[in-house]
């Protein structure tokens, strides 16, 4: 196959890599190939059906946690930019209520994504409790409905409880009463934890969801393929996140100026993502103008030879940094290390910038939970790797930022 990756997934060659193939060994879906129009102009912002819906969503959707300013989100409007997710618990609301003055007099021209979470409010899974949380959005949001309502988060790891949770009769009801009432028109789930098949596998089979969001990108181990097929064929949508394949922050720059580049990393991300022609659409946090600038260039254009090249490139680089959420690795913890969230909360410190976020994320772990073990351990969760990462330095990076800053709150 060629010049193997280094620190890629098993059989992966760069050539894989830059013939559009998705790192783990799945083809590009779709039939989408690189094209070599190195000199294409980006089209207008395209739009796509979001499953059975019957909704058209911007390619690129605004992922609303970090938003402070609603002049923002009206800006990535005029730019084409119609989707934006919240959650009722992205920085206690504000989140919401920043997206809801940018929503006043407009709501029309927005499709509105929340979740509800009880979990993360430590609040009992009851039908109340739902509709409550979802009232709450809805006054945040100045609107009367949400067009997709998502089950937060669902997955062991997150919640204890995985598929079980979408099948909570409380939770049921409470869909169905906010239905009724119009406060929300399609109901879906989002997750990220190593159970996601089990999770994404029931919603799209049981015919209760719509719309599914879930990991995606070019560094991800390739059954997303198929969920990808079997959403499609139901007819769930199906909205990526964690599209930048760790989002190597620091670096990211470095690439921007590399001479003679016609297009940034995160570019090539998203466009990896959205010449999968399944994928209905996806969502990355957004807080800036220049931000949306260059999220919004990525629709309509062309996943050229030196897309692919860049992202050989990243591949190369940080395979080996970056978790795949996939749990693999935690039943050989002889401490019970929840080590996926741990690195995930790394990720949202050290490369999304979110450092209230990761610090409020960790704290919500038990003590016992956190790496605080691991500068003593042996190590076991490394031969379990399938992406050979260096688990246990990076769990100690993480306890390093994240339990010193916990320490001065």
């Amino acid at each position: 196959m060629g010049e193997r990756v280094k620190g890629a997934a098993p059989g992966l060659s760069r050539r894989a890599v830059v013939a559009g193939a998705a790192l783990g060994g799945a083809a590009l879906a779709g039939g989408v190939a690189l094209t070599t129009g190195e000199g294409s102009k980006p089209s207008a912002m395209l739009r796509r059906q979001l499953g059975r819906t019957g909704l058209e969503v911007s390619e690129v959707g605004f992922g609303g946690f970090p938003i402070s300013d609603p002049e923002v989100l009206l800006y990535a409007l005029d730019r084409g930019i119609n989707y934006v997710d919240s959650s009722h618990c992205y920085r206690g609301g504000d989140s919401e209520s920043v997206i809801g003055r940018a929503l006043a007099g407009r709501r029309d021209s927005f499709v509105v994504a929340t979740k509800w979470c009880p979990h993360h409010a430590g609040q009992p899974a009851t039908k109340q409790v739902f509709l409550d949380q979802l009232d709450a959005s809805l006054r945040r949001l100045q609107t009367d409905h949400v067009d997709v309502l998502f089950n937060h988060e669902v997955g062991r790891q997150s919640d204890r409880l995985g598929v079980e949770r979408l099948k909570n009769p409380e939770m049921l009801a409470a869909w169905e009463s906010a239905r009724r009432a119009g406060k929300a028109r399609f109901l879906g789930v989002s997750g990220h934890d190593g159970d996601l098949s089990q999770v994404v596998g029931y919603a799209i089979d049981s015919r209760q969801f719509d719309v599914v969001l879930c990991r995606y990108s070019f560094l991800d181990y390739p059954e997303q393929q198929d969920w990808i097929e079997r959403a499609a064929a139901a007819g769930v949508g199906f909205v990526a996140m964690k599209t930048l394949a760790g989002a190597k922050g620091a670096d990211l720059d470095s690439f921007r100026r590399a001479e003679g580049r016609q297009t940034t990393f995160k570019q090539a991300a998203l466009k990896w993502v959205l010449s999968n022609r399944k994928v209905s659409n996806l969502i990355i946090s957004i807080s800036t103008r220049r931000q949306v600038d260059e999220y919004a260039a990525a629709s309509g254009a062309p996943l050229t030879a030196a897309d692919g090249a860049l992202l050989a490139e990243y591949a190369g680089l940080f395979s080996r940094e970056v978790c795949r959420f996939c749990n693999a690795c935690e039943p050989a913890c002889p401490d019970d290390v929840r080590i996926a969230d741990v690195l995930r909360f790394s990720m949202y410190f050290h490369e999304y910038g979110e450092s209230e976020r990761a610090k409020q994320a960790y704290a919500g772990l038990l003590s016992s939970e956190r790496a605080t073990h691991c500068s003593s351990c042996g190590g076991f969760c490394e031969a379990s790797c399938g992406y050979d990462l260096p688990v246990k330095r990076l769990l100690l990076r993480a306890e390093e930022a994240l339990a010193s800053r916990l320490e001065r709150s």
